[in-house]
C-alpha cells in the first residue's frame, strides 16, 4: 500500500505515511485489547438539511483547493476505540490544562441514542456520530466530575463551518455555509 504513495522514486508524503501508520497502530491495538474500532463519518448540513449532490461536490472540491484553511478543516472520517491514545490539538480550556499537546486515553464511547444495534465485528461503521466520548487525561487540573473517575472528561463532537460556492439550476453561483460535525 505504501508503494502507491511514493512520489517519484524516493519521496513519500509524511502526512500520508503518518495517517496510515496511525490507522494501522489503532487497529493493531484494538486486536490486542479485544476492542472494537468505530469509524465515524462527518455530518455535513446546510441549515437543518443534508447536502445535495452538487453541494457534496463543492465541499470535496474545496478540500483540494490551495486557498482552504490548511489543517483547520475537520477530516471526513475518524476512527475511535476504547483504549486509544489521544492528543489534544487545540487549546480547549487553558486554566484546566486541556491544551494543545495534552495526552489522554479514550475510556468509553457513548453512542447516539438512534444508533442501530452494533455487531461484534472488529471494525464498525457508525450511522451517527457518538453523543460523546470519555477521555482520561494524563495531566489536568479538572475537578472530578460527578459519576466519573478523576481526570476523565466528556468530549462532544466538534462543529466547524465552511463556505462553498454552488451553481443553482438557473446558472447563478451562490455561497452557502456548510456546518460540519465530527
Amino acid at each position: 500500500m505504501l508503494r502507491k504513495l511514493i512520489i517519484g522514486r524516493t519521496i513519500t508524503p509524511r502526512h500520508a505515511v503518518r495517517k496510515l501508520w496511525n490507522e494501522a497502530a489503532a487497529r493493531k491495538a484494538c486486536r490486542a485489547n479485544g476492542e472494537q474500532s468505530f469509524i465515524c463519518s462527518t455530518e455535513d448540513t446546510i441549515g437543518r438539511r443534508n447536502l445535495t449532490l452538487a453541494e457534496h461536490y463543492s465541499v470535496a472540491a474545496r478540500s483540494q483547493n490551495k486557498t482552504r484553511r490548511r489543517g483547520k478543516d475537520l477530516p471526513w472520517t475518524i476512527e475511535l476505540a476504547k483504549g486509544m491514545k489521544v492528543l489534544v490539538t487545540d487549546n480547549v480550556e487553558t486554566d484546566l490544562d486541556v491544551t494543545n499537546g495534552a495526552r489522554g486515553e479514550i475510556v468509553d464511547i457513548v453512542l447516539h441514542p438512534d444508533e442501530p444495534p452494533i455487531t461484534n465485528d472488529p471494525i464498525v461503521k457508525l450511522k451517527y456520530l457518538p453523543s460523546y466520548i470519555l477521555v482520561k487525561l494524563s495531566r489536568t487540573r479538572v475537578s472530578k466530575l460527578s459519576g466519573l473517575e478523576d481526570s476523565v472528561i466528556p468530549v462532544e463532537p466538534r462543529i466547524s463551518s465552511m463556505q462553498i460556492k454552488v451553481k443553482t439550476d438557473r446558472g447563478k453561483t451562490v455561497t452557502r455555509t456548510v456546518t460540519r460535525k465530527q
